[in-house]
């Protein structure tokens, strides 16, 4: 690692300092013993020391912006190894299936690695079987070495574990059936990986008592993560007093809203699951017309609405489900599908990390590429839920009035959740008194404590703090930047052009944004 103050220079060491974190898989099994974590630590600190030995303050603001978004990764690295510690404190850590339940905490180890099994589709291909065989095989060693590395346990994060490896089990078992189908030579195989997971989830609940260390990380950790890794110009207590605003907020509005529209029917719940796709077809055709029409961001032609295969079928599939067993997504989404789809088809439709609003997406070296540490859900799914109030407010809604109601109904479960959130980092709350909190700040019976709506935001913010938090912070952040280019403007600012510009800075934090495009300096340096 050589250094200068050339930019270039920056590009090669955030290419390298990328391939570092890659695991080290020893006979198909990612090493995350204690010696080996130390070791990455220690070097860490010399890609941070070369890091700090480039001055990029003559740069321009761009690469600027691009050296603190290395900053903040390996700011991120430093934390997971001092506070998070996820390979020693979470037994959810070691999952080994992906896309099965909710994302976790993007560790750097995983975001860098293929690691866990990804969903099969039998048959297999014949170049697909060795590595998957391998992964099958390195199962019952990686339980076996996480037995021996979780000496700081969090009996919170074990109750989680545990209920994730009930949906592997589950899922082990559908590859068996596959396998016993398509390729009968790898079922052995399967089924003593399918024994590993039993045994962890049995070794887990036998010890869960004795694993007594906190779940959450406190909130001198939290302001640290804020201000080091998120960029995020708030402390923990500034964050609590947005969201509680947010929440009185959109409550006495839901309440306003429904009081205006109490002449008009009711809700019509979604007969069936091909019913409710089409309305969710209809609405994200809908959404890019209105787009169009008013001028809200620049859509280039290819753009087009995902066919309905995409569409989130988690979320009201009325065809096997009775409406008075809904968890809360299908509630609100089979009411009303037009707020989610806004969320999905304006604030995610990007891919790896890139927005595709633009056809080329984003090839430059350090944005173009995915965020690790949840850096990249702060700012899309910020962006998501600010859109939704936005679109909302730009009239997409008035053709569905009731609409509105679910849009603020979204909006208090959002700022209920992250007042949970920060409040079981503090440790003002256990995870089981978050989950009953979560339930009572809710104006409806949509959500229960042991429903998967729940345990997954629960689930997601004890491994990866601020995550639900981010949604609200950073949609107050954004209104901020509004308000600061609209100064700036006067009455040359355009809502279009303002879009184009925010899209165009790519999945980085806000503040960085803010400072690209308004050239303000106050959160950079408050930052730094």
């Amino acid at each position: 690692m050589t250094t200068n103050n050339s930019y270039a220079n920056l590009i090669d060491l955030f290419q390298e300092f990328r391939e570092f974190l890659k695991p080290k898989l020893v006979e198909g099994v990612p090493d995350y013993t204690p010696s080996f974590m130390e070791e990455k630590h220690r070097e860490l600190k010399k890609y941070q020391e070369c890091l700090a030995s480039i001055d990029p303050s003559g740069w321009p603001v761009s690469q600027q912006v691009d050296y603190h978004v290395v900053r903040a990764e390996m700011n991120g690295v430093d934390f997971d190894h001092r506070v998070l510690r996820p390979w020693a404190r979470d037994p959810g850590f070691y999952n080994i299936i992906d896309g099965i339940y909710p994302r976790l905490i993007v560790h750097y180890t995983r975001m860098l690695s293929d690691w866990p099994l990804t969903v099969p589709k039998f048959p297999l291909k014949n170049s697909e079987i060795p590595k998957f065989k391998m992964k099958l095989q390195a199962i019952p060693k990686l339980f076996a070495q996480a037995k021996e590395n979780l000496s700081e346990a969090s009996g919170e994060l074990a109750t989680i574990a545990i209920r994730v490896k009930e949906k592997e089990i589950d899922f082990l078992k559908r590859i068996i059936s596959g396998l016993t189908q398509y390729h009968p030579h790898l079922v052995q195989i399967a089924q003593q990986a399918l024994e590993a997971v039993k045994d962890f989830r049995n070794w887990l609940q036998v010890n869960k008592s004795k694993m007594n260390a906190p779940a959450g990380i406190g909130k001198d950790n939290y302001n640290w993560w804020l201000r080091n890794v998120q960029l995020i110009p708030y402390t923990w207590d500034e964050c609590l007093a947005i969201i509680q605003s947010e929440y009185n907020r959109a409550l006495a509005f839901l309440k306003l809203e429904e009081h205006k529209n109490r002449k008009l029917p009711p809700f019509k719940i979604t007969s069936s699951e091909e019913e409710n796709l089409m309305r969710q077809k209809e609405a994200a055709e809908d959404l890019f017309r209105f787009l169009r029409e008013e001028e809200v961001i620049s859509i280039p032609s290819f753009l087009k609405p995902l066919p309905a295969q995409y569409y989130p079928r988690v979320w009201g599939v009325s065809a096997y489900l009775n409406p008075n067993e809904y968890d809360f997504f299908e509630q609100c989404c089979d009411r009303e599908p037009m707020t989610q789809i806004a969320h999905t088809f304006f604030g995610h439709y990007y891919t790896k990390g890139r927005t595709i609003w633009y056809q080329d997406g984003d090839t430059r070296p350090i944005r173009g590429v995915i965020r690790l540490f949840d850096i990249h859900e702060a700012r899309s799914e910020a962006l998501s839920f600010a859109v939704e109030e936005m679109l909302m407010q730009l009239g997409w809604l008035d053709s569905h009035p009731r609409a509105r109601e679910i849009t603020y109904i979204w909006m208090i479960f959002r700022a209920a959740r992250a007042i949970v959130d920060l409040k079981m980092h503090s440790h003002d709350y256990s995870m089981q008194e978050g989950i009953k909190k979560i339930v009572e700040m809710l104006p409806y019976p949509w959500a229960k404590e042991d429903s998967d709506s729940v345990w997954w935001d629960v689930e997601e913010t004890l491994r990866a703090p601020g995550h639900v938090t981010f949604y609200v912070i950073g949609k107050n952040m954004i209104w901020q930047l509004i308000k600061d280019r609209a100064l700036q403007l006067k009455d040359k600012f355009s809502l279009r052009q303002f879009m184009d510009e925010f899209m165009r800075g790519g999945i980085i934090p806000i503040s960085l944004t803010r400072w690209e495009m308004t050239g303000l300096e106050d959160e950079i340096k408050k930052l730094w």
